[in-house]
């Protein structure tokens, strides 16, 4: 009775702060929705044009506040599945307080590097966007996602350790690349990349892929087990999503501030699935999503875009209300 009565406050819970949402974009003020947008979350549109142009391509201000509304209904309509997924079993294992400290250690030096480099690795004048410490950052990340590895033959733990799985990855993948769709349909309020260019391709599709897999290789695959089994649950996840916030790429102190509550989340979906790919699939369609749906024009966005969103909201509804079937994993 006490997990009926658990979970239907949660369900309220998410319908209370997805109403919120939903009204926030609908009644927020324009030129509030474009501070918001160059300011605090993102940066001004990488193609040069200005925010209100991306506006104007989305078919206007209503149409892009609609299209946020079904990216916020895609992701509150799957969280119940997400929700609904059995935690999968922790490997319990002995952790030496020099791995500790070998981890934060390494931790400490890509951090220290990365805030060296800061943006100078890209340039959008340079060829395929490569800027003058382009090589130093990718040879540092390749590092970071290899030293799990390094770790494992240093300390001698078993590879089951490694959050790793790749039980259900089909159907986990699924769920991930929706909610990275609804994403990119939020995201479409402050649409500050986009694919403008060729070299914007290699960027999203490769520069994207190898960040992404070093920082929750080194993260989530070694680093979240690593504190699960030297603190509890919710305080392990907060220390990975604080170092994993400040330690990814970022330009500003707000895109840092949303890398750490991706942290925070990626870091629940691998305690669920026992993988970082889990974090990885999800973080890498968000930015595919990001820079894709957005300056496409109105004939692409009412004709293409539209139709695919509303499509995947009637799918989940009619799994969630009416054949009430939740995907499981």
């Amino acid at each position: 009775m006490c997990i009926i009565i658990s979970r239907r406050i949660r369900y309220y819970l998410l319908l209370l702060i997805a109403v919120s949402l939903i009204c926030l974009v609908l009644f927020l003020p324009l030129d509030l929705l474009e501070y918001l947008s160059l300011e605090i979350v993102g940066e001004p549109p990488i193609n040069g044009q200005s925010w209100m142009a991306g506006v104007i391509a989305l078919g206007g201000p209503l149409s892009m506040r609609i299209l946020a509304i079904f990216g916020i209904l895609i992701i509150f309509l799957l969280i119940p599945i997400v929700l609904n997924w059995e935690k999968a079993p922790h490997i319990q294992r002995q952790v030496k307080n020099a791995e500790l400290a070998f981890f934060l250690l390494a931790t400490g030096v890509f951090f220290l590097i990365n805030f060296l480099i800061g943006y100078e690795w890209w340039d959008p004048n340079a060829f395929l966007g490569m800027g003058p410490l382009f090589f130093q950052s990718i040879l540092s990340l390749i590092v970071l996602g290899c030293l799990p590895e390094i770790a494992k033959l240093i300390f001698k733990f078993e590879r089951a350790d490694f959050a790793e799985s790749t039980a259900n990855i089909r159907k986990i993948a699924i769920i991930m690349i929706l909610i990275a769709f609804g994403y990119g349909l939020i995201s479409l309020i402050w649409h500050c990349c986009s694919f403008f260019d060729a070299k914007m391709f290699f960027f999203f599709f490769i520069i994207k892929l190898i960040q992404l897999w070093a920082m929750c290789s080194f993260f989530f695959k070694w680093g979240l087990p690593l504190f699960l089994n030297k603190t509890n649950e919710w305080t392990a996840y907060i220390i990975i999503s604080i170092l994993f916030g400040f330690c990814y790429p970022w330009h500003t102190f707000g895109f840092a501030i949303t890398f750490i509550i991706f942290g925070f989340l990626i870091c629940y979906l691998t305690r669920k699935t026992n993988s970082y790919l889990t974090g990885l699939i999800l973080l890498y369609f968000a930015y595919i999503f990001h820079a894709g749906l957005a300056w496409q024009g109105p004939l692409i966005t009412f004709s293409v875009i539209y139709p695919i969103s509303i499509t995947i909201i009637a799918v989940l509804f009619y799994f969630n209300f009416i054949k009430r079937t939740i995907l499981k994993t």
